[in-house]
């Protein structure tokens, strides 16, 4: 066992890697009764295409990681929700492009839902008939989904922008790809990616820790796992140019929908990865926020209204950033759109304009430690990416003027896709 303390955050926890592989953070938060627990796969949606250490390729559908996260409170005897329940505790799990997390909130005396979470995650019970009535299930969800017009705006951006890259995919993958999901390619798929040496598991809580890690120890001491070889996410070869650079499309709104994206490339280190999202989320907040003198002229204007917002993100072999609003003036939004971006890769924003945005998201981070599924999740994120949580946190404070503009450098804005959703004349 080795505990990690910040002097500065005035924080710390406990690690330890079992011998099964299965790694375990405690962290604990004095003086509550609540206790979260998070147990997460480095397993999502882009795992569609994955190759061992032999070079062995393994192909699933679009939508399998998120299948298999239902059916993993699948079980023959009870209802693992309702168990939970029975425990006092809430339980929750939730699929996104790079893992599948498991995990729940409690203010009783965690011991028993603890151990059903490892009990439940570290098992999968399915049969040829089940699957087949998920199938069904999970139709129905993304069915609702394509009738959400701004959920679908998003996933037809993907399109636009992706070739080959399986972010063009739905987390849910497609009513077609759903139907191709087998039992035997779930159950290929949970063996490869559910192992305790992939995994991680971290609680955050007011309880003493080192009783809750012999609880973790002594459940698994009782398992036996098949040795697995590690298997990693295909590279894709993916084209700088988009897919689409203009789609429309038609669904009942009132009035139009805008989305205009960029294509960026991807960052593979994980600290520079995080450090060059900050430094362009400041610039995107100085330029498109109310911070930009031109902001509350959009609103006046009509351009821009309560939906309007950006979205960017960098992965280790993709990028993006998008701008989307509901507007009937749709070549304003995009002139606004474009020049206001050509201006901020040329100039950057200014050192006042820096400091205070590090200080409202320093500030903004120092709040999250009091959050526990904020410090859950973040410390899945940052292992699975390999950087140092205290090291995360300081991040922002170390951003100069150098790294805004390198990060302005970043912004290529030649690869860019315009889609448009109107409403059914």
């Amino acid at each position: 066992m080795n505990k990690v303390i910040s002097n500065k955050y005035q924080e710390s926890y406990i690690e330890e890697t079992l011998p099964n592989g299965l790694k375990v953070v405690l962290w604990q938060k004095k003086g509550y009764e609540k206790s979260y627990f998070m147990m997460t796969t480095p397993l999502g949606a882009l795992d569609i295409e994955q190759v061992d250490a032999d070079g062995k390729a393994f192909q699933f559908e679009p939508g399998t990681a998120h299948f298999l996260e239902h059916k993993m409170f699948e079980d023959e005897d009870k209802d693992v929700m309702n168990l939970f329940s029975e425990m006092g505790a809430n339980v929750n799990a939730f699929t996104s492009y790079t893992e599948t997390a498991y995990h729940f909130t409690t203010s009783e005396d965690p011991e028993a839902p603890l151990n059903l979470l490892l009990d439940f995650v570290q098992r999968l019970t399915i049969s040829e008939e089940s699957v087949e009535k998920e199938k069904g299930i999970i139709i129905q969800e993304l069915q609702m989904y394509q009738q959400m017009s701004d959920s679908w705006l998003i996933n037809e951006t993907f399109s636009s922008l992706f070739h080959e890259h399986p972010l063009r995919f739905d987390v849910g993958g497609s009513p077609e790809s759903v139907n191709r999901i087998t039992k035997s390619s779930l159950e290929e798929c949970y063996a490869l990616n559910y192992h305790p040496s992939t995994m991680i598991l971290v609680g955050v809580t007011g309880r003493e820790l080192e009783p809750l890690l012999e609880i973790i120890k002594n459940n698994q001491m009782k398992k036996q796992f098949k040795p697995i070889k590690n298997v990693t996410r295909k590279q894709f070869s993916e084209p700088q140019t988009v897919k689409r650079p203009y789609y429309q499309f038609n669904m009942d709104v009132t009035t139009p929908k805008v989305n205009i994206a960029y294509k960026l490339q991807g960052i593979k280190d994980g600290m520079q990865r995080l450090k060059m999202e900050w430094c362009l989320k400041f610039i995107l907040d100085a330029s498109f926020t109310s911070l930009s003198e031109d902001y509350q002229q959009w609103l006046i204007d009509g351009t821009i209204n309560d939906f309007y917002g950006f979205e960017l993100e960098f992965g280790e072999d993709f990028g993006y950033m998008m701008f989307y609003t509901e507007t009937e003036k749709l070549d304003e939004f995009k002139r606004i759109v474009e020049l206001t971006l050509e201006k901020a890769k040329a100039n950057g924003i200014s050192e006042t304009t820096l400091n205070q945005l590090k200080r409202r998201y320093y500030g903004q981070s120092i709040r999250d430690l009091n959050s526990f599924d904020d410090i859950a999740f973040t410390f899945m994120r940052d292992y699975f990416n390999k950087i140092d949580f205290f090291e995360a946190l300081d991040v922002i404070n170390t951003i100069t003027m150098a790294d805004i503009q390198a990060a302005a450098e970043l912004m290529d804005l030649e690869h860019q896709a315009i889609l448009h959703l109107m409403p059914i004349e």
